[in-house]
């Protein structure tokens, strides 16, 4: 069984239900053959925080719907220079360290419910797009060029078809 940690930060004022979530991971995780015993960290938070996380590192001064965190895989820092500060992060501390940690995502609730307001998108499938997005990225997929981004948007297609049916 898949270990999901699900944590909202404390300056979040937007409810979201997230019991759904530990039902589809492990078939994200089934199809794309990963161990049954991976662990995910999922930090819900708002603009200002994912803000100041995609500042810190990925030096863009802006919000954006989600950020991945992986231990094997890095992504592109567009500022100039990169400043590092400690524990700025806080995701859930579990006990159990048999589990396989393919990374953590980060997810702003406040940009989401922004979209799904303008873009008539809804939340609840949104979240589940970005979390196989996040998922995707952990998996060392990007999208940084034109043949890469299709082939990352058909595989979270597939995913999110798979599971959805």
């Amino acid at each position: 069984m898949s270990n999901i940690n699900i944590h909202f930060d404390t300056n979040l004022t937007i409810n979201f239900n997230s019991k759904d979530i530990p039902r589809y991971i492990p078939s994200i995780f089934k199809i794309l053959n990963l161990d049954p015993s991976t662990q995910i960290n999922i930090l819900f938070v708002d603009n200002n925080k994912i803000a100041e996380l995609n500042s810190e590192f990925r030096g863009i001064l802006e919000p954006t719907d989600i950020l991945s965190f992986s231990p094997d895989f890095s992504g592109t820092y567009y500022g100039t220079r990169k400043f590092k500060k400690l524990n700025n992060i806080e995701f859930p501390k579990h006990s159990n360290n048999n589990k396989i940690l393919i990374g953590d995502l980060a997810i702003s609730l406040e940009y989401i419910k922004n979209q799904s307001e303008n873009k008539k998108i809804i939340f609840d499938n949104e979240i589940k797009k970005l979390i196989i997005h996040g998922i995707l990225h952990l998996n060392g997929y990007d999208h940084e060029n034109i043949k890469d981004e299709k082939k990352m948007t058909e595989k979270q297609n597939y995913i999110l078809n798979q599971i959805e049916n």
